[in-house]
């Protein structure tokens, strides 16, 4: 530990240093920065002590992504390697490696998995399905990053890499082996570890010295320091600038924000920090555009980030909106002010976007720097042809023996040129910078392309060879000819005359374009790139990427920074962009209230790891210039959210109030503008990771409701947009399988399904909520989350319809406690039997799986007393268990996923031992509705059998705990939906809540169809008589069930319905005496 202490403290590698240093152990030790993750506080005293406040939460968010992204290495996406060689002895870390891409593969998809720089990989000689598999049989692997190669490196293969390994290879190693093919080797993807690696350097004092502190300084202590965030606008800059911002139709606030950070900006003197406060649909991002609009006016470089890629291309392309509404003639093609680069995939880069994005750029402006088809060169060849084309002429005749006349050549030469030099000035012009050239080269590039085309028309009209002859061997820097005049004095319109004008101005503005181009030399992607960064004015990215511009050589200072979405940026990640160059302003524009960022690791989101500065000068009292218009949501909509989040400082906008702004789609009080839907008859369900959960009602009601919409839409030929969003994983991907494509295919009807954290900066004209959690304890977990509620309730434009159960709601004690009661109170609250359809759809979904589900509930009270009676005996509850008890854990975790596939071996008639076997072939007792004609009649098992064959399934042995839960579980069958990917904090806080549900809803017992008719004859007649009295899935649902049932048990042995599992557990009590 010692050793470790003096690389963190040390100016050290994050990857090289500190995460090759760890052991697996390591790894999935939460207790590793134990002691020394300590709670970030609000002021700091020293610059020290505040850089240093992040690195020991930095370090567990890293080794808690790994632990997390190794727990699902059987997901993970992977390529074979085909090739490893060292690179030198010096360098023995460092390998090169070549993959094969056509076997590349994305969690088991035929999608090709592309490293790139920055990736953390687990180098070893199998596939893993488990962490276990990578220890197995005393194997070895090691952690690789790759540190060059892909497609955007020029200088290698795209499929070759430079990659860095933990341990080092020696020449004899296995590794080395795999040209001759005895063995293979593959890459399983972790994470990318870039974005870690630039806050860890900004967060090094040592680093942080060398760069722009000019903001940090004031900012890490506001309430010492002198330095004043928020002030009052500049009155002599307001009535200079506010005509100009009339043309962009802001309201009050939106106007007093802009200037109040213009004004800022101006001053060269001081430090300023804004914060603009965007509450939902109050015009946010159109502020920050008309903001950027008048820096970019006032030539002041500014730097944009966001926290994603998706937020900066939406704060671009609202900029680039203004420009092409604003520019006018010549201007509308100049873009080379405007900068955006980062992830290309991610932003999913369209047209729009195309001519700003930087890869874009320097791909067309390649091959006009190039020496041999650059712009000097089409510029000489057309200064050439209009001095030298006589004598050209006479060289090409003799050259080609190509007997053609002067016509055809002027003709045919002059086309070739001017076209390639248009093409090169028409480029240069949209994607230069205003820098590259002057006001005068910038109009004389307009006026060659008009000569261009005038000499062009002008030769296809009735010319002779003679009359060119004529104008070629004119002088063609005489004024008179460049007028237009003759010897005389008197204007000539003849066609030679115009030709000869033509020509003789087209060659003066040619040369002074020549002299007056500030153009590099530079023909290089590298070079060129660095020209465009350092040149721009408006340059986008996130803020992670902003650390590419610390590597641009004579970078040009930048004035401002801008961040948007700033509150979902943690604060140790700001300081990328404000530690650039000499910036000197900056302006935070979020809102606290909406969702923060995302943190992996519960230990560093508890020491405020996630909080941004945004959030914590707005907590220190920075004054926050709000926006208080809202034009989004319709009144009713914003009614909640504005007084329980925003203390009814939001105003409503005209365009909301306006009667056109209340649209009905569907009839029925159910269906207006806001309205909670009751629905008591969910089921919530974990799933098959038991990380996240779904409920298979609301996704009935919603499946029903967007068909409804659908038909609607259809027979009223209006174009509408539905958004569904659901706060977990499980749940999106239930309705999206239950929705299909079955609405993908028209263009004025678009469903939109995600999570809470997925809709955040998005609107749709209607939202459906899914509220997903239904139970007796008023369980609601991260759903209690404030930010993410605020998030759910305001992205609708006309209506919100929300879908829960309010009993579980109300007696949550939490927000939604709340929203329940306020929406009685409206009248706005409505149960689900008050629609026909959504009765009938309830009904249906609940007799699809209740007779399994009473099957299972059933004998659920016989199963819990045998769990407490083995539970004294288990393994402690403590967590402070040791590393390698967490890895046998982890392979328990394995076997316990094959327990299944024993049942089916001895159903087959095996009866000497329980074998595992590939449990994708078989699968089994999955919560399923069985069907009439897998139901048969078996009474050659007692009761003796069944619950003999109920002990066998409950063996401590094939159910070891797992990660920290010590309860014995009961079989897990096989899924055949597709495995998703939990969101983290769904891993985090809610695992332990949900894995006790999930239990009690796996497969115990079958028991008699009789009890299973017994069940669906009260759920058709029964399931909503008493609305609000009892919960489909709780334990009162199934009092009178359970009361028969029992009878029943005391009568007579219960008889299994399926025959398959009457053999599973006449096989399994066999199996049971004999061993």
């Amino acid at each position: 530990m010692a050793r470790r202490q003096r690389n963190i403290e040390g100016n050290r590698d994050l990857v090289e240093d500190l995460i090759f240093s760890w052991s697996l152990d390591d790894i999935f030790n939460e207790d590793l920065f134990k002691g020394k993750v300590v709670k970030i506080t609000e002021t700091f005293a020293c610059m020290n002590s505040y850089l240093s406040s992040y690195t020991f939460p930095l370090l567990e968010e890293v080794r808690a992504d790994m632990a997390s992204c190794l727990e699902a290495i059987a997901q993970a996406p992977f390529t074979s390697i085909v090739k490893l060689d060292k690179i030198s002895p010096k360098k023995q870390r460092m390998c090169r490696i070549t993959i094969r891409q056509v076997n590349a593969s994305i969690a088991g998809k035929n999608e090709v998995y592309d490293p790139k720089r920055g990736d953390i990989f687990v180098l070893t000689d199998t596939r893993p399905k488990h962490i276990s598999d990578l220890i197995r049989n005393g194997r070895s692997f090691r952690i690789a990053i790759v540190t060059k190669g892909g497609k955007d490196d020029d200088e290698m293969p795209p499929d070759s890499y430079i990659i860095s390994v933990s341990k080092r290879i020696e020449d004899d190693d296995q590794y080395c082996k795999i040209g001759d093919g005895k063995i293979a080797l593959f890459a399983a993807y972790l994470f990318n570890v870039a974005t870690y690696g630039r806050i860890w350097k900004a967060i090094d004092i040592e680093m942080a010295t060398k760069r722009n502190l000019l903001l940090v300084k004031e900012i890490f202590n506001t309430k010492s320091s002198g330095f004043k965030i928020g002030e009052g606008p500049n009155t002599e800059v307001v009535g200079n600038m506010r005509k100009t911002l009339l043309s962009f139709n802001l309201n009050e606030s939106q106007n007093n924000a802009v200037l109040r950070c213009i004004s800022a900006a101006q001053c060269h003197k001081k430090c300023s920090i804004d914060l603009i406060w965007g509450p939902p649909g109050t015009g946010k991002t159109k502020t920050t555009g008309a903001l950027l609009w008048m820096l970019k006016q006032m030539n002041c470089r500014t730097l944009t980030c966001a926290p994603t890629n998706t937020a900066v291309k939406e704060v671009a392309l609202r900029y680039l909106k203004l420009f092409k509404e604003n520019a006018t003639g010549n201007g509308t093609h100049q873009l080379g002010d405007v900068l955006l680069f980062g992830n290309k995939d991610r932003m999913n880069i369209d047209n729009d976007l195309r001519d700003v994005f930087l890869d874009n750029r320097v791909k067309q402006l390649i091959q006009w720097f190039a020496q041999k088809t650059g712009w000097r060169h089409c510029m000489n060849s057309m200064v050439d042809f209009f001095v030298h084309c006589l004598s050209l002429y006479q060289t090409h005749v003799k050259a080609s023996q190509e007997l053609i006349t002067l016509l055809v050549f002027v003709r045919r030469k002059f086309g070739v040129d001017s076209k390639s030099l248009s093409d090169c000035l028409k480029t240069l012009r949209m994607h230069l910078p205003s820098a590259s050239f002057s006001e005068e080269s910038s109009r004389d590039i307009v006026l060659l392309l008009d000569l261009l085309q005038e000499f062009d028309k002008l030769l296809r009209k009735d010319v002779t060879c003679k009359d060119l002859e004529e104008v070629f061997q004119s002088a063609y820097n005489d004024e008179d000819e460049i007028i237009g005049k003759s010897s005389n004095g008197v204007n000539n319109n003849s066609k030679t005359s115009r030709l000869r004008k033509c020509r003789a101005r087209c060659i003066q503005v040619l040369r002074r374009l020549q002299a007056g181009l500030k153009i590099p030399s530079t023909c290089s992607k590298k070079g060129i790139q660095e020209f465009c960064l350092r040149s721009a004015l408006l340059v986008f990215c996130t803020a992670a990427s902003s650390s590419k511009l610390y590597s641009v050589q004579n970078m040009r200072a930048l004035d401002v920074l801008v961040i948007d979405e700033a509150a979902q940026l943690k604060e140790c990640e700001s300081l990328i962009p404000l530690q650039l160059f000499s910036v000197r302003h900056a302006i935070l524009i979020g809102d606290e209230c909406q969702l923060p960022a995302m943190v992996k690791s519960k230990v560093s989101e508890n020491a405020l790891f996630g909080r941004s500065l945004f959030q914590r000068l707005s907590s220190l009292g920075c004054k926050k210039q709000l926006l208080n218009v809202q034009y989004r949501m319709h009144p009713s909509i914003n009614r909640f959210p504005n007084a329980n989040f925003y203390n009814n400082q939001i105003l409503d906008g005209p365009n909301v109030i306006d009667k056109k702004h209340t649209r009905c789609f569907l009839p029925g009080p159910l269906f207006c503008p806001y309205s909670f839907i009751n629905i008591e008859h969910g089921k919530e369900v974990a799933d098959d990771l038991e990380h996240s959960k779904k409920n298979l009602v609301e996704v009935a009601v919603i499946s029903n409701i967007i068909s409804r919409l659908f038909n609607e839409c259809r027979r009223t030929k209006q174009r509408l947009s539905v958004g569904i969003i659901c706060p977990y994983t499980a749940q999106v991907v239930a309705i999206q399988q239950k929705l299909g494509k079955s609405y993908n295919q028209h263009r004025s009807f678009s469903v939109r399904v995600n999570s809470v954290d997925g809709f955040q900066g998005s609107e749709e004209d209607i939202i459906i909520f899914s509220a997903v959690r239904s139970n007796t304890a008023g369980t609601v977990g991260f759903l209690s989350n404030v930010q993410r509620t605020n998030v759910a309730l305001t992205r609708a434009r006309h209506c919100l319809w929300i879908l829960g159960n309010a009993p579980t709601l109300t007696s949550s004690g939490t927000i939604w406690a709340k929203l329940v009661r306020d929406a009685k109170n409206r009248g706005c609250f409505f149960n689900a039997n008050e629609d026909g359809g959504i009765r009938d759809t309830i009904i249906k979904q609940c007799n699809e799986f209740r007779h399994l589900d009473d099957m299972l509930n059933m004998d659920s009270s016989h199963i819990s007393s045998k769990r407490k009676e083995k539970k004294p005996g288990g393994p402690s509850r403590s967590k402070s268990h040791s590393n390698a008890a967490r890895l046998k854990r982890l392979e328990n975790k394995k076997e316990n996923q094959v327990l299944s596939d024993q049942f089916v071996q001895l159903s087959l008639g095996d009866t000497s031992e329980a074998p595992k076997f590939d449990t994708s072939k078989i699968k089994i007792l999955e919560g399923k509705k069985m069907s009439n004609n897998e139901i048969v009649e078996d009474k050659r098992n007692s009761q003796a059998q069944v619950k003999r064959a109920n002990q066998v399934m409950y063996q401590p042995k094939y159910h070891p705990p797992t990660f920290g839960i010590e309860e014995y579980m009961p079989i897990e069958a096989s899924s055949s939906s597709t495995m998703v990917e939990a969101d983290p904090k769904e891993k985090n806080g809610e695992k332990n809540e949900e894995i006790s549900h999930t239990r009690n809803s796996q497969v115990e017992v079958m028991h008699s169809s009789e009890v299973m008719n017994q069940s669906e004859k009260y759920i058709t007649t029964d399931i909503f008589q008493n609305q609000g009295n009892h919960t489909y899935g709780s334990s009162s649902s199934y009092s009178r069930t359970k009361t028969e049932t029992n009878e029943k048990k005391n009568e007579e042995p219960i008889n299994m319905s399926n025959g398959i599992l009457s053999s599973i557990a006449s096989q399994m009590y066999r199996w049971f005496n004999k061993s």
